[in-house]
């Protein structure tokens, strides 16, 4: 019978760990897992991944940066994704690719995107 040793993995203070989905401060390693599959992250992108608005909030947030509601409803025309996002999701999520790419087209930095979100 092979023994297992569980690795413990501690994220530095200020710091959380992750593994992509999962964010936590600290955690134990086991049978199946590697540890290489985790990294420390800061509190910035700690809050990049964590950071949530409504759909209804991040169309006013747009809305207050200038952004026409003709340029939203003719980028969710041209785009079944963010048309599906933005009419369907609970919540947009900060860490999706989608939007620092679509805010682009609006001429808005991922920057202006993070302050949108809240993150400062």
């Amino acid at each position: 019978m092979k023994k297992y040793t569980l690795i413990h993995l501690q994220a530095d203070d200020k710091k959380y760990l992750t593994d992509g989905k999962r964010i936590v401060k600290s955690i134990d390693i086991g049978q199946g897992q590697s540890e290489d599959d985790w990294r420390e992250i800061d509190e910035y992108e700690f809050k990049k991944m964590t950071a949530t608005l409504t759909p209804r909030e991040f169309i006013l947030a747009l809305l207050n940066r200038g952004v026409t509601r003709e340029q939203i409803e003719e980028l969710i025309k041209s785009n079944q994704q963010v048309w599906a996002e933005l009419n369907y999701a609970t919540f947009i999520e900060r860490k999706n690719p989608l939007l620092d790419e679509l805010c682009s087209q609006f001429g808005l930095t991922p920057e202006d995107v993070d302050d949108i979100f809240g993150i400062n």
